[in-house]
This record gives structure tokens, C-alpha cells and sequence, in this order.
């Protein structure tokens, strides 16, 4: 088997102004920037590479500058379920910081080449204490993750294949954006069923029937979405 080759990447230029973005690190002042800068660093990673694993010992916190990263749960039997799919500007493991024995809850998984931040999680810890905007990021980003939770319970539990297609494909453009609009799925299809808890069939079912109803047109994993205000409307009516 090839090796895989993991190239350091200098934590400066982009990288730095993507963690200045990043909502955990805003309204730092300089010092305590710096500090968090003193315990990351920053890769490129290949394709299909293990960031962590479930159940592995928490050793850091993850931003993604660049690329796609696959958050997957595994069942005894080995079966994988897609929880999330993240782009930049995202943050994961942070939610596992505080538990006892901090251990990774999901495994994650580059889907495409990407550039990695990861913080040190002992050192983070112990700027938290010292620093209450940091603090407050966290508790920020942590409230916005249990508001994803709850919205995506509401959506696998109660709603059917169609409804949880036009929902994701919303959720990847701006909210105010009600105009014919292009994006790119971020994985293959088959990760995008898994993410939204249906069969790669009925996810190929479900793109068929909106393409049908001409809300969306379909070249790959390119998507165009025809009808933003109708997709809308099928929200609110499904």
C-alpha cells in the first residue's frame, strides 16, 4: 500500500486569517491569539485520510481551512453512518472537550485534499480558564452544534426523503438567496445518502423526482438549483 504523504503547512498567511475567522477565535486580542497560534499546527492531508477515531483519546481540536471532512459513526457490526459533512471555516471535536476521559465520539475522514488546523486540546483547555472571550466562543459554537442537532433529529425523524434532499441542498446556500444559484455537492452520492440517513437509491430517486418537477438540474455533482423560492416552499408544506 502507497504511503500517504502529509505535508506541514507554515501557520501563516491564509491560515491565519482562516483562524482568525473561525468563530472560536474571534474577538481574541493579539496575545491571546498568539497563544492558541502556539499550541496548532497545520497540514495538508491527501484524500481519504483517518484525522482521528472514535474512541480514540482526545489530542486535538480540528479547523478546516480548505477541502471536505466526513464525520462518520460506526456500529459493532462496522456499518458507517455519515453524522456530517464539513467545509472551511468548520470546527470539530470541540464538543468532546469537557467529558470525562475526553475520548473522539465520531471518526473523521478527509474527503478531498485538505488543509487542516489542529489545536492542541490540553493546551486549549488551559487557555480557556485563563480566558473568558475564549470562553465564550466556545459556548457559542457549542450552542449553534446543539441547534444542528435538534433541527436534524427533527428532520430524520419526521420527514421523508425529498424533504431532507431540498433541506440540505438549502442549507449550502445563503439564507437570503431566493435566485437561480449553482453548488457542488461535497462528496460522492453515496456520502450524501448516508449523511442524510436514506439509501443511495432513494437519494438517486429523490435528485430524479425534483429534477422532474424542474427545481433543480442535475449534471454530476453539480447542482443547479431552478427554483430557490419553490424548494423553499416545499419546506414549509412537506
Amino acid at each position: 500500500m502507497p504511503r500517504v504523504k502529509i505535508e506541514r503547512v507554515e501557520l501563516k498567511g491564509y491560515i491565519l486569517e482562516a483562524m482568525r475567522r473561525c468563530v472560536l477565535f474571534q474577538s481574541l486580542d493579539e496575545a491571546r491569539f498568539t497563544q492558541v497560534v502556539e499550541v496548532a499546527h497545520s497540514k495538508l492531508i491527501p484524500t481519504n485520510v483517518v484525522l482521528c477515531e472514535q474512541g480514540a483519546a482526545l489530542s486535538n481540536i480540528y479547523l478546516i481551512v480548505s477541502g471536505t471532512i466526513k464525520l462518520l459513526r460506526l456500529s459493532a457490526h462496522g456499518d458507517e453512518k455519515v453524522i456530517n459533512i464539513l467545509g472551511p471555516g468548520q470546527t470539530f471535536a470541540e464538543e468532546a472537550l469537557f467529558s470525562e476521559h475526553s475520548k473522539y465520539p465520531v471518526t473523521a475522514v478527509t474527503v478531498s485534499t485538505s488543509v487542516i488546523v489542529s489545536i492542541q486540546a490540553s493546551g486549549y483547555l488551559r487557555l480557556i480558564k485563563d480566558s473568558s472571550a475564549l470562553s465564550m466562543n466556545l459556548l457559542a459554537t457549542l450552542s449553534q452544534q446543539l441547534h444542528w442537532m435538534l433541527e436534524e433529529m427533527d428532520c430524520l425523524a419526521l420527514r421523508h426523503a425529498n424533504f431532507r434532499l431540498a433541506s440540505y441542498l438549502l442549507s449550502r446556500i445563503p439564507n437570503d438567496t431566493n435566485e437561480r444559484t449553482s453548488l457542488a455537492l461535497p462528496a460522492q452520492r453515496h456520502v450524501i445518502a448516508s449523511r442524510l440517513s436514506i439509501k443511495p437509491e432513494t437519494l438517486s430517486r429523490a435528485l430524479k423526482e425534483l429534477s422532474m418537477s424542474g427545481l433543480i438540474k442535475i449534471d454530476g455533482l453539480q447542482i443547479e438549483l431552478l427554483e430557490v423560492g419553490k424548494l423553499r416552499q416545499l419546506l414549509s408544506i412537506s
